[in-house]
């Protein structure tokens, strides 16, 4: 590793002792960069970072894999694998926030539902079921962006758009009434498929922030 000019020179007040450690830690840290599984390209993933169905594992080892890959799969309903396969307990839940965003794939049946710039993924398990799975993505700003968010997923999840619409009034009298730190809205859940999937927004009164989140749980 080169070192500038300048660093040089500040080195050189430093005792030469502290120099020979100092110089011999810069050079393992770059080693140990370099050598690093994070820095290669595509890394193949190891058994305990993908499930045997090729679905993420809900591990701290799995979540690895996709901070690296961009991608998270996961298949919900009939035909998914149990918890404990997917490295979640048999009652208990796993959440993860992402080094940054990035995409869902989520199985439902026959039908493969692709989400963009998630930030953040919790899955719920019960009795060594995948019961829920909960995605955050990060592309809402406020509020209007939320709505906008929800209506353009409408059609791909069988939503009754017009469900959005009584919102905006009912926005309108939770800040008149002053009461309560956020107000929660849904549409969905859809239905006829193996997995119902529910769309929730949530407004802070005090920032205006609006997160959204898409829950997908197996139907029945």
């Amino acid at each position: 590793m080169a070192i500038s000019a300048r660093t040089r020179t500040l080195l050189t007040w430093l005792p030469a002792t502290v120099l020979a450690v100092v110089i011999g830690a810069v050079v393992i840290a770059s080693l140990a960069i370099q050598e690093s599984w994070w820095t290669q390209e595509n890394p193949a993933a190891s058994a305990d970072q993908k499930a045997s169905d090729g679905s993420s594992m809900l591990t701290d080892a799995g979540f690895d894999y996709v901070n690296v890959e961009g991608v998270v799969r996961v298949r919900v309903g009939e035909g998914g694998l149990s918890a404990t396969e997917l490295g979640l307990p048999v009652d208990g839940e796993k959440s993860a926030d992402f080094r940054r965003p990035v995409r869902a794939l989520i199985a439902v049946g026959d039908e493969v539902h692709a989400l963009d710039d998630i930030a953040s993924l919790t899955a719920v398990a019960e009795g060594d079921r995948l019961v829920a799975l909960t995605l955050r993505p990060d592309v809402v700003r406020g509020w209007s962006g939320a709505l906008d968010y929800l209506r353009a997923l409408a059609p791909d999840f069988g939503w009754d758009a017009s469900e959005l619409d009584p919102l905006e009034g009912e926005l309108g009298e939770f800040n008149r009434s002053g009461e309560g730190e956020t107000f929660t809205a849904s549409i969905g859940p859809s239905t006829g498929t193996a997995a119902t999937v529910t769309g929730t927004l949530v407004f802070d009164r005090s920032s205006g922030a609006t997160p959204v989140t898409i829950t997908f749980e197996p139907a029945g």
